[in-house]
């Protein structure tokens, strides 16, 4: 999503993502008065709004084309986010959020955030535990655990100040759910006229379950179960050492 949740209702369906749009904010109120900041990956830019007491800057890979992304200002920087035309130690702080599981070597995207922070720089960094393919054909990994964190960031000069899980098992049952009612949806077009019509009955029936049932329900379970193994994501704040 290219933008803030606002709403209870986007609240409601979208809890992981208004969830780490409150972390961001709440890290972005921390930077002192005119912090040097970059958004790394930032697509839309939709957190600018977090930054506007910042000297706020944003890369991207490529100026995307398509419907999902609405540019709101041009990206600072386009080009490949190993490589970003800015001194060395020249920011006090880098956002990046899911956006590592989109390159080749994730690593060596630490080790350029490495370079252009200040010691003592601030890196707010966030990607999906789980999740379905999207924005391809640009999705290398299937997730980053938190022993992933623990175990790179001190290796490229970061201490890990905290890791922050997004979600549950109940969470992620509501997301792979909903994946698999619009994966049937997309598969039901290809069929013949009274195969279509009797998927979309039985589709018709699933979606209370899938989008209002076990949403209103399961969701609370995560508060028992807790998410250290099975969690959506995860928000992690380091500092440059």
């Amino acid at each position: 999503m290219d933008r803030l949740i606002l709403t209870d209702r986007e609240r409601f369906w979208h809890p992981d993502i208004y969830q780490r749009d409150h972390w961001i904010k709440e890290h972005a109120e921390s930077l002192p008065k005119g912090a040097k900041v970059l958004d790394a990956g930032a697509g839309a830019s939709k957190y600018r709004p977090f930054f506007a007491h910042c000297d706020y800057k944003t890369q991207d890979f490529c100026k995307y084309e398509g419907p999902l992304v609405k540019y709101v200002e041009p990206i600072d920087f386009v080009g490949d986010i190993t490589s970003i035309p800015l001194p060395d130690q020249s920011l006090d702080a880098i956002l990046c959020t899911e956006v590592i599981e989109h390159v080749v070597d994730p690593m060596v995207v630490l080790d350029e955030f490495r370079r252009l922070l200040k010691p003592g720089g601030r890196l707010f960094l966030t990607s999906p535990l789980l999740s379905h393919l999207h924005m391809e054909p640009y999705h290398y990994y299937g997730g980053f655990t938190r022993y992933w964190y623990e175990h790179w960031l001190p290796r490229k000069g970061f201490e890990v100040e905290s890791i922050t899980a997004v979600g549950g098992p109940a969470r992620a049952a509501i997301v792979f759910a909903q994946a698999f009612y619009m994966s049937w949806s997309a598969a039901e077009k290809k069929l013949g006229p009274v195969p279509r019509a009797l998927s979309w009955m039985m589709r018709m029936v699933a979606k209370v379950f899938v989008h209002y049932l076990v949403p209103w329900t399961i969701s609370r379970f995560d508060d028992w179960l807790g998410n250290r193994v099975i969690c959506l994501s995860y928000l992690v704040a380091a500092k440059r050492v």
